[in-house]
């Protein structure tokens, strides 16, 4: 299928189509592209560099870019190639229309799962820093509380390290200064000792 033709289909199929004559044309688009592209369709043979050049550069410039290799039947290893380097999949030529379909409607339902599987990613992310933040802010709260005002009436802990050893905790998070750790730990100590 000639690359007019292929153009032409894929912006039918709703894509914002770029399309290079060469392999060279190719690389130069993919450094140059900002945003990076997060679909290439590759032929391997074409005039200059090859498609596994081309498929070489679209993952170095984006390593979660789709690409999809089309080859003729006597490439078919050269496609089982590509993929162990990292292409989606291979399409032979000459393409059947319906099967090339189905191939990007597989191609986009992959790619819409990795985009939310990075925005969880992100989100867990921001979540357990939060929580970790919460975390610390509660227990410096109340180490600080316990040292204002220590509580005649509260038992005196199972372990008498366990506080020391909250402490050493924030300071080791950054969540403590060197001076409020060295203040809190005397304040500590005089309690236990008293």
């Amino acid at each position: 299928m000639p690359r007019e033709t292929l153009s032409t289909l894929l912006q039918g199929e709703g894509f914002l189509v770029t399309a290079a004559a060469t392999g060279e044309a190719a690389e130069k688009i993919l450094r140059e592209a900002q945003p990076p592209f997060d679909l290439v369709i590759t032929d391997l043979v074409m005039p200059g560099k090859s498609g596994m050049d081309v498929l070489k550069a679209a993952l170095k410039a984006n390593p979660s870019c789709t690409v999809l290799v089309l080859t003729g039947f006597g490439s078919v290893r050269e496609a089982t190639e590509a993929m162990e380097i990292g292409a989606f999949d291979f399409v032979t030529k000459p393409m059947q229309i319906d099967q090339f379909r189905n191939t990007l409607r597989r191609l986009m339902e992959r790619r819409t799962l990795a985009h939310e599987r990075d925005e969880l990613r992100i989100r867990v992310k921001e979540l357990t820093e939060r929580a970790e933040r919460l975390e610390t802010t509660l227990g410096r709260m109340e180490i600080l509380a316990n040292q204002l005002a220590p509580s005649a009436a509260a038992p005196a802990p199972a372990d008498p390290l366990a506080d020391l050893e909250r402490l050493a905790g924030l300071k080791a998070k950054g969540m403590l200064s060197e001076d409020e750790f060295d203040q809190t730990k005397r304040t500590l100590l005089a309690r236990w000792l008293t």
